[in-house]
């Protein structure tokens, strides 16, 4: 209910009632005004961010064509960035075990390489002793050191050692230039100083190996320097390696060669007329007995006879000798013996009825056996059947009559049954006159009458040269063929390398063609001329 008063109406109630009066037409036209400039900026607005967008737009697509750039880059290093350390710890020492570092002058040994690629490689290369427990000290024929120069090598080495901790030392040396070997005061040789360095850690060393290439009837320092150590100056010794020219004399009533861990003995001692030649059999401290691996070279093989009955532990063993001899000898008996390699330093084929020293070798569990022979005329037959066993085999350097010398092979090839890698290297021969394998390759997969020759045999190369017709090598090739079925429980083929000759291109190409196509089915196959 409204009451009606006759009083004049407030300041608050004339601004309400003039708000609810229409607006003139002055007001309307400031309004639109004011609509308009607000519409014109809004457009403004969106033009601009119409521009940010576009221009947000080519941003985008540069980043993505410099990431699409170095794609490659994050390809090759984000996988090595994120291997763990352990992983890059052991790619480390991969590599030093396959390639002893080296020390040098004027070169990066490659322990100091790997410690250059990273920050992070730096802190394993610097962190892992192994890296720097082995060094092969090197000099260069053309480059004749002095003081300075042995100065700087001795506190490499010093620093080297230092970082391998306590772990024991594998030691290679070799005689500095041989022009020092002619002075008449050893003493004055400037290497002595590198040496002093070296033979200050001789209490740590495992493994040494020292060769020398001159003849003069002076000793070296280095050579006075090592025959003058003796067990006790290198107690963690098990390895021991000399390849001397002269001064082997030195070593015969040296104790070094019977330390209680001496295990690998290598001795290659030159026969010739200067002063101070000796024999194997006068190092007469030695401890034969105790001996894993031997290698015996430049001794006649009589020596290595005597040697060979004084082991009773071996396990490998490598000697140059003239394996033929005049009257037989009495049985050598090696019952651990697994690996031996024998390089025939004989004038020249034998005589009817010859002996050799394979007639007494008696190693029933040899599994590799590797002969460096011109002639196959020594008497193996009978050693393989005592060796019955053997799964590697090589046969090298051989002389290639022509099908008689493959027939002696094959002949030889019955007596090892087991034999899962066969190596044929014959002394090249003239192309016309190339032996026909044909017969000799069909004996690995055809029964002849006296069975399939080493049917176990996966691993075959013949580096020489010969000649087998197309049908031959694509029978050899099939029926031990992966995949297949194999005859007689003959064991596939895993590798083949054959150095071949052609009488004509149609068949040559044939041959390839069978070959690429034994390739895209899986073996590992070369074939070449």
């Amino acid at each position: 209910m409204l009451i009606k008063t006759n009083r004049p109406p407030t300041d608050q109630e004339r601004a309400i009632i003039q708000e609810s009066i229409p607006p003139t037409n002055a007001k309307l036209r400031v309004v639109e005004a004011q609509i308009s400039e607000t519409m014109t900026h809004i457009q403004a607005l969106k033009s601009q961010i119409h521009e940010t967008e576009k221009k947000l737009r080519h941003l985008r697509n540069e980043e993505a064509a410099i990431l699409e750039t170095f794609a490659n880059h994050r390809r090759i290093f984000s996988p090595f960035r994120n291997l763990p350390a352990d992983v890059l710890r052991e790619i480390c020492v991969a590599c030093v075990q396959v390639d002893m570092p080296t020390l040098s002058y004027r070169t990066t040994p490659l322990p100091y390489i790997l410690a250059q690629i990273s920050s992070t490689m730096r802190h394993i290369a610097l962190t892992t002793p192994f890296l720097w427990a082995s060094m092969n000290v090197s000099f260069s024929p053309h480059k004749r050191l002095d003081k300075w120069d042995y100065l700087v090598l001795a506190s490499k080495a010093i620093g080297w050692f230092e970082r391998a901790g306590s772990l024991s030392l594998t030691v290679f040396m070799q005689d500095p230039n041989p022009e020092f070997l002619l002075l008449k005061n050893v003493q004055s040789d400037p290497s002595t100083i590198l040496f002093d360095t070296l033979f200050s850690y001789s209490n740590r060393w495992r493994r040494i190996e020292f060769e020398s290439e001159c003849a003069s009837a002076i000793i070296s320092a280095p050579i006075i320097r090592i025959a003058a150590l003796t067990a006790d100056d290198v107690p963690l010794l098990e390895s021991i390696t000399l390849r001397l020219k002269s001064g082997g004399s030195k070593f015969c009533n040296n104790t070094l060669l019977a330390g209680p861990k001496l295990t690998r003995l290598a001795l290659d001692i030159y026969r010739d007329a200067l002063p101070g030649y000796i024999g194997v059999t006068d190092f007469i401290q030695a401890n034969w007995a105790n001996l894993t691996s031997v290698t015996l070279g430049h001794c006649s093989i009589n020596e290595v006879a005597r040697v060979l009955r004084q082991t009773r532990r071996l396990v490998f063993c490598h000697i140059y000798a003239d394996l033929r001899l005049e009257n037989p000898m009495a049985e050598i008996k090696l019952p651990f013996l697994k690996t031996l390699r024998v390089d025939d330093q004989g004038p020249g084929p034998s005589s009817s009825g010859a002996h050799s020293v394979f007639d007494s070798i008696s190693a029933p569990v040899l599994s590799t056996f590797k002969i460096h022979a011109v002639y196959l005329d020594i008497s193996l037959a009978g050693f393989f059947k005592r060796s019955p066993d053997i799964q590697e085999l090589a046969l090298c350097r051989f002389r290639n009559d022509g099908e008689e010398s493959l027939a002696v092979v094959a002949e030889l090839l019955h007596y090892c049954p087991s034999l899962s890698t066969l190596n044929l290297r014959c002394l090249g021969s003239i192309v016309s006159r190339l032996p026909d394998a044909n017969r000799f390759l069909l004996a690995f997969v055809e029964d002849g009458g006296a069975g399939v020759i080493c049917p176990c045999l996966q691993e075959f190369k013949f580096v020489g040269g010969i000649k087998c017709s197309l049908q031959t090598l694509r029978q050899f090739l099939e029926v031990k063929q992966r995949g297949t079925a194999p005859m007689r429980a003959l064991l596939p083929w895993k590798r083949v390398v054959i150095e071949m000759s052609w009488t004509d291109n149609s068949e040559r190409y044939q041959m390839l063609e069978l070959v690429s196509q034994k390739k895209a089915a899986g073996l590992d196959i070369i074939m070449y001329t």
